[in-house]
């Protein structure tokens, strides 16, 4: 692997002010130039949570790389590459492709939806907290020790809004600013639509389709 790589980096489920949101990587590869090894080790050397590879732009063809592995599912990285197919490289798509899974997409409001079953969805863990102020006083040092958690508490149970945060040092990922697919199991589990204040400050919508499926999306920007 030699020469520039050509990344582009967007935030994904950005505020209504367009701060905060979790950076991703997007690199358009459909001349497969970079191999499996080697996307592996851009992910890897990265620093951001998911790196997803562009295969084929029109038929909505991506691959997605944590730190330290090819992944099938991940929802800030699904709503970002969808943003930036449809806003960078103006081309309209219907659903991605991952893997063997073939993830619905749209725009709603300003905001980028995917739809996934529950099925597909990492096994996050989800701890339920008493407050904002027990979430706020989390160190990332005290989480060294921690298996891919979101920790979640009501700020407004009626309304469904949330405070979360998200910790997965197991997975090369010491705090993620923005959880997709966390959120989504969330969702799942609760029940119910939900508008969650993640990390810093970003803002992750999600909607309880039926006991098989749920939405996430955001605005992003780049």
């Amino acid at each position: 692997m030699s020469g520039n790589i050509p990344i582009e980096i967007i935030r994904v489920f950005v505020d209504e002010n367009g701060k905060n949101g979790n950076p991703l990587g997007i690199i358009v590869d459909e001349g497969n130039k970079f191999k499996k090894d080697e996307r592996q080790t851009i992910a890897t050397l990265s620093g951001f949570s998911e790196v997803v590879f562009i295969n084929d732009v029109g038929k909505g063809n991506i691959s997605i790389f944590n730190p330290q592995r090819e992944i099938p599912f991940a929802g800030y990285a699904l709503v970002g590459v969808s943003w930036f197919i449809r806003h960078k490289l103006k081309t309209q798509l219907v659903s991605l492709k991952c893997l063997s899974n073939e993830i619905e997409t749209w725009e709603e409001k300003g905001r980028t939806f995917i739809r996934g079953s529950v099925s597909v969805l990492p096994p996050w863990n989800l701890e339920h907290f008493k407050s904002v102020e027990s979430i706020e006083s989390v160190l990332v040092d005290k989480t060294r020790n921690k298996k891919h958690s979101l920790i979640w508490c009501f700020i407004d149970e009626q309304k469904g809004l949330i405070r979360a945060r998200t910790f997965a040092p197991d997975w090369g990922i010491p705090e993620d600013e923005a959880n997709g697919s966390g959120a989504m199991k969330l969702t799942f589990l609760l029940k119910k639509d939900l508008t969650i204040i993640h990390g810093v400050g970003s803002v992750i919508y999600t909607k309880y389709i039926d006991g098989n499926n749920v939405s996430v999306g955001g605005e992003c920007v780049g």
